[in-house]
C-alpha cells in the first residue's frame, strides 16, 4: 500500500493540559517548544502537507484587548490584511456556535492573495477559524486553517467544523470524569 492510498481508519483523542478534542488520526501532531501549559501552539499535520493550528493563552490577556471572541475574530483578519502579498480579506461565513456551555464564534474567511509574476494573477485562499473564550479555565483558544491543498478533503469545512465542536475545554461541573 502506497502513501496515498492510505485511508484514515477514524479519529482519535488529542489532549493536552486539560482540553481536548477530536482529529482524524491520520495528522501528525507538533508542539511549539517554546509553548506550555498557560500559552502556547500546536499545529495538525495532514497526509498532503495541509497543517491546522490550535494556539491558547491566558483569557484575561485576551480581554484587554477584546470584549468578545467578534472582536478578536476582527483583529485576526486585520492581522491578515497586513500580510505581504494579501490584496484583500473577505468573512465570507460566520455563525456562533456552542462548546462546552460557550459561545465559540466559526468563520470562513477569503484571502485575495497575488500569486503571480508582477502580481498579474490572483488566487483566492480560504481560512477557516473558530474563537472560543473559557471562563471555567480561564483560557483563550483559537483554532484556525489555511490549506495549501485544498483538494485532500471533499468538503473541509464540515470536518473542520466537526473538530471545532470537539473541542472540550474544561470538564463538566457536574461530575469531573465527564466531558462538557
Amino acid at each position: 500500500m502506497s502513501a496515498e492510498d492510505y485511508q484514515p481508519i477514524g479519529t482519535e483523542i488529542f489532549a493536552v493540559y486539560g482540553f481536548k478534542l477530536r482529529i482524524p488520526n491520520d495528522w501528525r501532531v507538533e508542539f511549539n517548544p517554546k509553548g506550555d501549559r498557560i500559552k502556547g501552539d500546536v499545529a495538525f499535520h495532514t497526509p498532503k502537507k495541509n497543517r491546522i493550528f490550535l494556539s491558547w493563552g491566558p483569557l484575561k490577556e485576551a480581554n484587554k484587548r477584546f470584549k468578545t471572541v467578534d472582536e478578536h475574530r476582527d483583529w485576526g483578519v486585520k492581522q491578515m490584511e497586513k500580510l505581504q502579498g494579501v490584496k484583500n480579506v473577505t468573512i465570507s461565513e460566520s455563525k456562533p456556535i456552542n462548546v462546552c456551555g460557550h459561545r465559540a464564534l466559526l468563520s470562513r474567511i477569503i484571502v485575495t492573495e497575488d500569486s503571480g509574476f508582477l502580481s498579474l494573477k490572483q488566487r483566492d485562499r480560504v481560512v477557516y477559524s473558530m474563537y472560543l473564550y473559557c471562563p471555567n479555565t480561564a483560557r483563550y483558544y483559537v483554532l484556525y486553517a489555511a490549506l495549501n491543498n485544498p483538494e485532500e478533503y471533499p468538503d473541509f469545512s464540515k470536518l473542520f467544523e466537526t473538530v471545532a465542536q470537539s473541542m472540550v475545554c474544561h470538564p463538566s461541573p457536574d461530575d469531573n470524569r465527564r466531558d462538557c
